[in-house]
Order: structure tokens, then C-alpha cells, then sequence
């Protein structure tokens, strides 16, 4: 049995993921969703559609550390062997200003701090042979990009270290307008300084556990931005389909189909470090290779939850397991 563990899995790209791997019931699934009462309904649609009744789905809130821990804690009650961790859920928040439960800006604690705290806990229970991490970053992250023009109008990513995205008053020197973009699309170049540094420190320590980024593209018909305007709706809804002639726009049950084949497909099975659009690998934005960001970002994430994330501290723990 192969346990897959899955966050925000009861909608879109989560729930389109699910229903593929749900087929074969060689697949345990944990969902870590916010909204149980969504959840559940999702679980009973994907055990109807598969008849696999190896699903089930743990309450995970991104945004609360405790909530993290909880779901943890959880997981590991139910296995203690993980291999695909999909750090799948996210958030864009289009106007004002959220907090985590801690105080941090919120778009970047569940897109980037939430997942970091959750690897970190998770970690020492994933296959250190075959195990498999993915992260879902997204192309906002590049500068240029098609975001950034008159059409869309998204900010690029701007890291100006750990302290100053994490600030609940985060990018204050933007337009209050932008905020919640430029927020959105640093989150996502923070997923991967994550990414690549976990994946180095893993094989600096000989761990055969693999992990890479995947961006499943502008996904019409998602419901991933909260609080949108009338407009911004409108838009997503008439002008967003359209937009499927780009490169880099996909349906959703088309990014499920990638994501799903990362998650647990032969071809990805010795694939680490890597960056994906779609099902091609890509290399992202020159600043995601940046080392120092890399650093800076997982050192402040440590002094942010409060806790060192050591591999050695990973091996020590398995190897006592």
C-alpha cells in the first residue's frame, strides 16, 4: 500500500488529483483540508467514483501552527510510512491584508510557512528510499512574464528577505491594489528557494527521498483567489478560457494528469531538483537559483516556527525508528 498524503485536496487542482490516484486502490490518501464538511463530501464522492475506500481526509489549516501540528500528528497515528508528500493547497488574496494565526502575512504563511512546518514534521516518517516531495510553485514567480502585462498586471516577485515577506504589513511600498498579487507571486518563488534547498540538503545527507516543482499552469474554471471583485470574476469567467492558446494554460483535469504522474509515475521515480510547467521540465526564474535567498529563506523560516529543521536530526530519527 502506498500512502499519499495530499493538502487541499476536497477542490480543484487537489480533488482532480485525487480522483486519478484514487483509481488504484494499491493508494492510501490522506487529504489535509481546512473546510471538513467539503472535505468529506469529497472523500465519499472519490471512494463512490473509485471504490477505493483507502481515503480518508484530516483537518489542516495552514495558517495556524497548532492546526499543523494536530494534522501531524494525525497522519503519523495513521502511518508511519509516507511516500508522496503533495504540498498542494494555496491561497491568493486579491484585497487587504490577512494574518496567520502567529501574525504572519497570510498568503505567504500557507503558500510557503504552513508547507515548510508540515515537510519539516512529516520528514522523518517519508520512504527515505523511493519517498517523493512535490511543491506547487506557480509562473507568476518569473520576471518577465505574461503576468506582467497590461492584461493582467501582476507584480513580479520580490524577495527582500524573510523578515520583510513574512511582515503581516508585507510590501507596503507597493499600491495597496498590487499587495496581494506581489504577495501571491513572491509566495511562489519562496516554494521553490524551499524546494531546491531541501532537495540539496537531502542529498547532501544521502537521502534518497526526491523533490521537485510543479507549476500546473493558469487553470480556468479554479477558484484559487478569495475576495475578487465583481470584475476579477467576470474576467476569470470570460476572459480566462480564452487564454488556453497560451503556452502554460491548461485545464484543470489536465494539471491533475501532470501532477498525479509526479506524484507517482515510473518516469519521475530517480528525478529530483527539478522544475516543472506542466509535463515539461522548465528552468525557472534566474532568481529561484539564487543560493543566499535559499538560505536566508529557510533560516527565517526556522526563527518564524520556532524550530531547526536538521536532516541529520531526520536521519537520526529514522534510523531509531
Amino acid at each position: 500500500m502506498k500512502t499519499i498524503v495530499i493538502t487541499g485536496g476536497n477542490s480543484g487542482l487537489g480533488l482532480e488529483t485525487a480522483k486519478i490516484l484514487a483509481t488504484d486502490k494499491n493508494n492510501q490518501l490522506i487529504l489535509g483540508c481546512r473546510n471538513q464538511s467539503k472535505a468529506l463530501a469529497a472523500v465519499e464522492e472519490l471512494k463512490k467514483i473509485s471504490g477505493n475506500d483507502h481515503i480518508q481526509t484530516l483537518e489542516l489549516d495552514l495558517s495556524s501552527f497548532t492546526s499543523i501540528r494536530n494534522f501531524a500528528e494525525k497522519v503519523l497515528a495513521v502511518t508511519k510510512n509516507i511516500d508522496v508528500l503533495a504540498c498542494n493547497a494555496g491561497i491568493q488574496i486579491t484585497k487587504g491584508t490577512q494574518i496567520t494565526a502567529e501574525g504572519f502575512e497570510k498568503t505567504f504563511g500557507v503558500n510557503h510557512l504552513g508547507h515548510f512546518l508540515l515537510t519539516k514534521l512529516l520528514l522523518p516518517s517519508i520512504n527515505k528510499v523511493s519517498g517523493r516531495i512535490v511543491l506547487v510553485s506557480s509562473g507568476t514567480h518569473f520576471n518577465p512574464a505574461i503576468w506582467q502585462s497590461s492584461m493582467f498586471g501582476i507584480p513580479p516577485a520580490d524577495y527582500t528577505g524573510w523578515e520583510n515577506v513574512s511582515a503581516a504589513n508585507s510590501f507596503k511600498n507597493y499600491p495597496e491594489k498590487n499587495r496581494g498579487y506581489v504577495r501571491y507571486s513572491t509566495s511562489k518563488l519562496c516554494v521553490l528557494f524551499f524546494g531546491y534547498e531541501l532537495e540539496a540538503r537531502l542529498k547532501q545527507n544521502n537521502m534518497g527521498i526526491t523533490v521537485n516543482i510543479f507549476d500546473p499552469g493558469l487553470m480556468p474554471g479554479t477558484e484559487l483567489a478569495r475576495d475578487g471583485s465583481a470584475l476579477e470574476i467576470w474576467a476569470w469567467k470570460n476572459i480566462m478560457p480564452v487564454m488556453r492558446i497560451f503556452d502554460g494554460v491548461f485545464s484543470v483535469k489536465t494539471s491533475a494528469k501532470n501532477f498525479s504522474n509526479m506524484l507517482t509515475g515510473n518516469s519521475f521515480e530517480k528525478i529530483s531538483g527539478k522544475y516543472y510547467e506542466g509535463p515539461k521540465e522548465k528552468k525557472s526564474s534566474d532568481d529561484s537559483y539564487n543560493k543566499t535567498f535559499w538560505n536566508d529563506l529557510w533560516k527565517g523560516s526556522e526563527s518564524l516556527i520556532k524550530e531547526t529543521f536538521e536532516i541529520q536530526s531526520v536521519i537520526k530519527s529514522v534510523s531509531n525508528s
